[in-house]
């Protein structure tokens, strides 16, 4: 499990960090939280520059007695694009296959749970990763807890439990101004533990944690 830290949490809009809280300790209720703020609003589609390919992920949501977290996966080395690096579990969508279902067939793929222990809650601004050429379509699903991963030696080292009230904390979260290509881009950092999540997984974090808890996204040079 990972380290225990300090509730401290972004007071939102909707919300005051005792309410956020007590959502928390309520499975049905955060559920129903994810469900309503995700149904309330038309995720934005991207389409990318010429030549860009599709992929699509899922962002598990699991409901553990420590508390609620985003289940995570460390890459492996040997893998083509991103290697070592944190992603949620998902790939690429093959053909005419809907991205839904190509999330859904790569989870089971990399971590072994099948379409039908997978509960959707709703879809997230589609993420363009103009570095690597791809538009990430990412849906929140809740999987199971406790269940038995089954790890793809070639695609996955490890599985991270991020518990969103270390996400939640604006200690454990930064962003950071860089140049792409000419253009301004805007990078987020996750400290879970001793591991940092960032590129386009932390950008669906923020997306995340914007949509469900109207936490704004930290800006550049904000730390805490």
């Amino acid at each position: 499990m990972m380290t225990s830290f300090r509730e401290v949490f972004v007071t939102s809009p909707d919300a005051s960090p005792a309410q956020i809280r007590e959502v928390l300790r309520d499975p049905d209720a955060l559920r129903a939280r994810i469900e309503a703020a995700l149904a309330g609003r038309e995720p934005r589609s991207a389409q990318g520059a010429p030549g860009t390919r599709r992929a699509a992920v899922i962002v598990p949501v699991i409901f553990s007695p420590d508390g609620p977290a985003l289940v995570l996966t460390q890459r492996t080395d040997t893998l083509e694009h991103h290697k070592g690096q944190i992603s949620f579990p998902g790939g690429r969508v093959e053909g005419d296959e809907a991205p839904l279902a190509a999330a859904l067939r790569e989870t089971s793929e990399e971590i072994g749970v099948p379409p039908y222990d997978v509960r959707l809650l709703g879809r997230l601004d589609d993420a363009d990763v103009r570095v690597s050429g791809f538009v990430v379509s990412p849906f929140v699903c809740e999987i199971p807890y406790p269940t038995r991963l089954r790890l793809s030696a070639r695609e996955v080292h490890a599985v991270i439990q991020a518990p969103l009230a270390v996400l939640l904390d604006p200690r454990h979260v930064r962003a950071e101004l860089r140049e792409w290509k000419g253009d301004p881009v805007v990078l987020y950092f996750y400290q879970i533990g001793p591991q940092v999540v960032w590129g386009a997984t932390a950008r669906i974090i923020a997306g995340f944690l914007h949509a469900v808890f109207g936490v704004p996204p930290a800006r550049p040079g904000q730390v805490g």
